[in-house]
């Protein structure tokens, strides 16, 4: 009986030891816990980037979008900040409006710069299913009023941050840089 006894003692003496050695095998150092939260944080932002990539993608494919610009670049590469709300390229089907200027001014639209308004002709649209290369549109238009025929090269990386590089039919580029890019009315960013 005594035996008996023991063993039950030793079984559970055992029984208490083993999960509280096991315990302290999963349990992480700070600098371990900072690692694996920085990993989680990494992965959460790759998969909200592949779906704003997939938003932006339909928007773009469909030719359904708009490019707010908040920076504007000169010839000399000095860049401006300026208002998204006056500094816009919508595409609409084949519908284009492209629209700069600057708070302080007016312009020839009334609204402080110029709009052309046109149509757009061989647009393409490369996705780059690769994740570390940019989405890119490309088109020329065909104004509506005026002669000439701009083309624009939009570059559209997976968090929603875009270039624009407008080329006017007598040689001068407009370049501009954004952080919303979305479908007309909507704002994704």
């Amino acid at each position: 009986m005594k035996i008996h006894v023991i063993l039950l003692i030793l079984v559970l003496v055992f029984s208490a030891v083993i999960p509280a050695a096991t315990a302290q095998d999963t349990m992480l150092t700070k600098k371990e816990q900072k690692k694996l939260e920085r990993v989680k944080k990494k992965k959460k932002r790759a998969e909200q980037n592949a779906d704003e990539k997939e938003k932006l993608a339909k928007l773009l494919s469909h030719k359904f979008f708009v490019f707010r610009a908040s920076r504007i670049y000169n010839n000399s590469g000095q860049s401006f900040s300026v208002s998204p709300n006056i500094n816009f390229l919508s595409v609409i089907d084949t519908l284009v409006t492209f629209q700069f200027g600057f708070d302080q001014l007016i312009g020839w639209n009334g609204v402080g710069g110029i709009t052309l308004e046109g149509f757009t002709e061989n647009y393409v649209f490369n996705e780059n299913k690769d994740s570390k290369k940019t989405m890119t549109v490309e088109s020329r238009v065909r104004p509506a009023n005026s002669v000439g025929s701009p083309y624009f090269t939009i570059t559209v990386m997976d968090d929603g941050q875009a270039n624009l590089n407008l080329t006017m039919s007598r040689g001068g580029t407009i370049r501009m840089t954004g952080g919303d890019m979305g479908s007309p009315g909507c704002r994704y960013l």
